[in-house]
């Protein structure tokens, strides 16, 4: 489907959408220093052809305005004639777009997972087991034990776009960039919001474990 087929009323609304939980996310603090950046796939889906809503370069998470937002396409070029430029995370959610076919990539940084990233950066991914919320990821299995991928924080963002594939896990709807912050995806907005909640709820659940004494 070209850019050009697809329903202006499907672009407004997610555009809404996307206005609506960058405002709910910036309430928790979770884009600091007016870091992090939302987007959510709008018309049809190949892997070598969509389309996706990102946030603009430069744009101030709690304030709304008409410019915070821009259509992309499966290079992370814009859609549109603009003067806004996509975030410079633009091609690594254009990279999980085309290994995942999702719907919507959440990207924030908070404590936590900054500190599990760089903690558990050396081997590659944060382990957890038994955590309540790991049912969140659709994993059910008792005391099921995980392992979310962490991936070396590079200036040069498609550098590490290009290592998505090798670390690339469906059953895992995240990935971490070392002492950066967490990509959390899902079929639409509302999954994608909801494994990000729970990859938080995660973290914050492994960290406050590895401050507690060992058992007697």
């Amino acid at each position: 489907m070209e850019f050009s087929e697809i329903p202006f009323e499907e672009k407004q609304a997610a555009l809404g959408k996307l206005h609506s939980i960058k405002t709910e996310l910036a309430v928790r603090n979770w884009f600091p220093g007016n870091s992090g950046n939302l987007s959510l796939r709008v018309g049809g889906y190949s892997p070598d052809q969509f389309h996706f809503a990102i946030n603009a370069s430069g744009t101030d998470k709690p304030v709304n305005t008409s410019e915070e937002f821009l259509f992309a396409d499966t290079a992370g070029n814009p859609c549109e004639t603009t003067r806004l430029k996509p975030c410079k995370e633009t091609p690594i959610h254009a990279k999980i777009y085309r290994m995942s076919g999702c719907g919507a990539i959440f990207h924030v940084h908070t404590v936590y997972n900054s500190l599990l990233s760089e903690f558990f950066g050396d081997q590659g991914y944060v382990p957890a087991q038994g955590i309540e919320m790991i049912k969140e990821l659709g994993i059910w299995e008792a005391n099921a034990e995980i392992q979310i991928p962490v991936l070396p924080n590079y200036a040069d963002i498609p550098s590490i776009a290009k290592l998505i594939p090798g670390t690339f896990k469906p059953e895992i709807p995240g990935i971490l960039l070392r002492n950066h912050g967490i990509f959390a995806w899902g079929r639409d907005a509302f999954e994608a919001k909801r494994h990000l909640e729970a990859f938080e709820f995660i973290f914050e659940v492994v960290y406050r474990g590895l401050l507690l004494p060992p058992r007697r």
